[in-house]
């Protein structure tokens, strides 16, 4: 089946002094891949510039803006419609427990998917914690164990938007017991690093009709390596796999790699941000076309 959804961004940006020069790179578009294609898609800011096109170094889409107008404020929209359609949840392919480990422990492997099996600042796990962490057992298979690491995280934090930030570690998210989708998301990650198996941050947007856990803003999830298999979505945040309510917008490390704006500015002070999404589908599911 096919959902048709439109996507509506905006952010807000304001300084405390004027702004004399800025470049701005957002990381905001939907991407097209084999289970979602982008029908439309339309920009606009409020200083008036036009916009262009580059690729961040995973391949996707960054829209960029330069500006040497001053300015205090600095506002910008997207619009999209994205048609997606329901992935493949589960494996096509499973290998033998005992062939995946072969894999997972393959120098070639691991030297083809290291950018996914590094631990970063937001991923690195205190050896202090290693007793609370959920660990892949000796014959058992890599997707049941993520499965079940997926469930772990879920019960093992509460969402809670108030004392994390988009700098907090994976150590504090332990300590606190709380956290946002980024949160569950970097904790899956270190924990699954820990374990050898390939892991990515995915940022995107959710259905917002389905009352899923963190569709208010852009959403984070996890795509893990299952040998023989391939990338699979699971989103710890909501205890689900991902799905036809997941637009994915790009993957990469970490938070880092994925955030939604980034900029170079001359200025001094400070500044707010606040930022709004909407995600609708008033169009009726439909059977994929055989």
């Amino acid at each position: 089946m096919t959902r048709e959804y439109h996507i509506n961004y905006h952010t807000q940006n304001t300084y405390e002094a004027n702004v004399t020069e800025a470049l701005f790179a957002l990381n905001i578009t939907p991407c097209q891949d084999e289970n979602q294609q982008v029908r439309d898609v339309t920009f606009r800011n409020s200083l008036g510039e036009e916009v262009f096109h580059t690729h961040n170094p995973f391949g996707f889409s960054l829209t960029c803006i330069r500006s040497v107008k001053a300015f205090t404020n600095f506002e910008f929209w997207m619009s999209a419609v994205v048609e997606k359609t329901m992935p493949d949840l589960l494996p096509k392919q499973e290998l033998p427990a005992d062939a995946e480990q072969e894999m997972l422990r393959n120098p070639e492997f691991y030297i083809d998917h290291h950018l996914y099996l590094e631990l970063s600042r937001y991923t690195q796990i205190n050896p202090t914690f290693t007793n609370r962490l959920l660990h892949l057992q000796p014959g058992q298979p890599v997707y049941s164990y993520l499965s079940q690491l997926n469930t772990f995280i879920y019960n093992m934090l509460e969402f809670d938007p108030e004392p994390t930030h988009v700098h907090t570690t994976v150590d504090e998210v332990l300590d606190l017991g709380r956290g946002v989708c980024q949160d569950y998301t970097h904790l899956f990650l270190g924990i699954a690093r820990h374990n050898k198996i390939p892991c990515r941050y995915v940022s995107g947007y959710l259905n917002q009709g389905n009352s899923l856990v963190g569709s208010a803003a852009m959403h984070a999830w996890v795509e893990a390596f299952v040998p023989g298999a391939g990338w699979v979505g699971f989103d710890p945040t909501n205890n689900l796999l991902a799905d036809i309510n997941h637009i994915k917008v790009a993957h990469g490390t970490d938070y880092n790699d994925c955030s939604p704006i980034k900029g170079m500015l001359k200025t001094s002070g400070g500044h707010k941000t606040s930022f709004g999404v909407k995600v609708v589908t008033n169009v009726p599911e439909m059977q994929q076309e055989q």
